[in-house]
């Protein structure tokens, strides 16, 4: 149908705003009209791939797409397409630059003779020791949800947990029942251990959702999964950087060949695994640890570096962006790998707290930017704060808060944060389980209402 020349059509007098042709119809057009016999069956037998078809164009974002008519869930939404993902044109120029790297191991230990790699003490002070990464999965203390059962608090955590944020568990069951196998996750903390009575919290609630989990600490405890890893110079915080490059290089040393994704951040981390791995599972993701494009499996043994979490600025520096600390980073295979490579000419021996600038600085000598990993509304999933501190954030009349400084493009409210988060951050103790509880069903909630698509 086309608009006829004159406006005496009743269907063009009758219409709103109408488009033609392939624009009329939406992709996910849920009715039509005058549908009979025949033509109902034959709709039929295109629509459920009954009859042989070409591949469907989707004109509706400005560019096609090939259909395939197998559906799955990744962390955003139902994507329909198995062929090259489009990524945001920032994101596909970043990756686009970055050279792939082999996936096969390279040992840099150099003999585990000097900092980072010489390894850890076990509970009784010997070197070496290997901690059992799936110990915490396997065997776990359970959730005492039983604290919950007269209700939670109806505060800003509350709120942003039950009108914004939620754990797709709908995608990560279908997920479970569909994919053969799910990306495997590694998750570190640290901490020291005048704070191990933080630990409990982590280990009753999202700790065990990983599947590899280890905390680095000064001491080691099975009990508790932490591991004395050492380091150069004395374990104050104006040394986190030598920790932390003592852990990758930990963790790269044990567990690389084991897991594909690898996770780190303090003691008041919450993480909302099933999200994160959903995202990790996306299509964006899986393109974008391929250089924008499809994944080809006569190819898995090279990869693009991804440098995952909430991109800061430093001092408003849009040359200098890393990834906070707060909430964590995530990183893939191959980004471990040029890390822990990098260690040994990039700033080996400085002591500093800021560690996270540290990393960022490793991975940009390499050309490795941190990867913007907002929704497609542009909401955040890694957060710096606590879900009631974004709820109530505003920004202030002058341009003297950091967090206005180092942010780049953020919403306010419940805008802010995506509604498939995967990290936040100053969360400890109570405040953990009483997450724990409102995101698991565990204490008595209203409806989940969704706002992230612009209508409460």
């Amino acid at each position: 149908y086309t608009k006829p020349a004159n406006d005496n059509d009743w269907y063009v007098k009758y219409s709103i705003n109408i488009k033609y042709g392939l624009d009329h119809c939406s992709d996910r057009s849920v009715a039509f009209h005058y549908i009979k016999g025949d033509l109902m069956k034959k709709m039929h037998a295109i629509l459920y791939g009954h009859c042989p078809a070409p591949l469907h164009i989707k004109h509706s974002e400005g560019h096609p797409k090939k259909d395939v008519r197998n559906v799955s869930k990744d962390s955003n939404k139902v994507s329909l397409r198995k062929d090259r993902i489009l990524l945001r044109p920032e994101n596909l120029e970043m990756v686009s630059k970055i050279s792939p790297v082999s996936l096969d191991y390279q040992d840099f230990t150099g003999g585990h003779l000097d900092h980072p790699h010489l390894g850890a003490r076990d509970a009784n002070g010997e070197i070496p020791y290997i901690h059992d990464a799936y110990a915490l999965h396997n065997q776990h203390p359970e959730f005492p949800s039983n604290e919950f059962a007269s209700g939670c608090k109806h505060d800003g955590d509350y709120r942003m947990l039950t009108q914004k944020v939620f754990v797709d568990q709908e995608a990560h069951l279908l997920a479970e029942k569909e994919r053969g196998s799910r990306v495997k996750l590694f998750c570190t903390v640290y901490t020291i251990e005048a704070n191990h009575g933080r630990l409990q919290s982590i280990l009753e609630t999202w700790g065990p959702k990983c599947d590899g989990f280890m905390v680095a600490s000064t001491k080691t405890d099975p009990n508790l999964n932490t591991v004395e890893i050492l380091h150069e110079g004395p374990e104050e915080y104006n040394n986190i950087w030598q920790k932390v490059r003592s852990i990758w290089s930990y963790v790269y040393d044990n567990y690389y060949e084991d897991f594909d994704y690898f996770h780190i951040g303090g003691d008041d981390l919450y993480l909302l695994v099933e999200n994160l791995r959903l995202y990790l599972e996306s299509d964006e993701i899986q393109a974008a640890q391929n250089g924008g494009k499809k994944p080809d499996p006569d190819n898995a043994q090279n990869q693009t570096p991804l440098f995952l979490g909430r991109r800061f600025a430093e001092q408003g520096n849009m040359e200098r962006i890393f990834n906070s600390g707060g909430s964590g980073y995530t990183i893939n295979k191959a980004a471990l790998k040029v890390l822990v490579e990098s260690f040994q000419t990039c700033n080996p021996h400085r002591h500093t707290f800021a560690e996270d600038v540290m990393v960022a600085a490793c991975f940009r000598q390499k050309g490795i930017v941190p990867y913007d990993t907002k929704d497609d509304a542009g909401g955040e999933r890694y957060m710096p704060f606590a879900p009631a501190h974004h709820l109530a954030y505003t920004k202030p009349a002058n341009d003297n808060d950091w967090y206005v400084k180092y942010s780049i493009n953020i919403k306010y409210g419940l805008d802010h944060c995506s509604d498939r988060s995967v990290a936040f951050h100053y969360i400890k103790g109570d405040l953990m389980k009483k997450m724990h509880a409102i995101l698991y069903g565990h204490c008595p909630a209203p409806l989940h209402i969704k706002h992230s698509e612009g209508h409460p």
